[in-house]
């Protein structure tokens, strides 16, 4: 039981990373996640409207189950932010993920 939900997160981190990672697409959060480590950051604001188009799954997965989701997505970001700099990674212990955007008849 427990490989299976570790399995479970581990596929959820794994699509907020490559939600994160759209450097092929319009390179919109590749290039606030930048920013934010320029600016010695550690919250990225994420539009859950974006987040709708490009993975309607896991937008439904933060109304629905936010507390697994908020966590896979904030450990995606941690992860991504290793990518392009691992120094600050380290140095910086948490990320943080913020949303903005319509959630619809929920409240957050």
């Amino acid at each position: 039981m427990d490989d299976e939900y570790d399995q479970k997160i581990r596929d959820m981190q794994r699509a907020y990373v490559d939600f994160l990672d759209d450097s092929d697409q319009q390179g919109i959060y590749n290039t606030l996640v930048r920013e934010m480590i320029e600016n010695k950051g550690q919250r990225l604001i994420v539009s859950i409207n974006d987040l709708r188009r490009a993975n309607p799954d896991r937008a439904a997965g933060l109304i629905n189950n936010s507390f697994e989701e908020v966590s896979a997505f904030q450990r995606a970001l941690k992860e991504f932010v290793a990518s392009i700099n691992a120094n600050y990674a380290k140095e910086a212990e948490d990320f943080f993920i913020g949303f903005e955007g319509s959630f619809g008849s929920k409240h957050v």
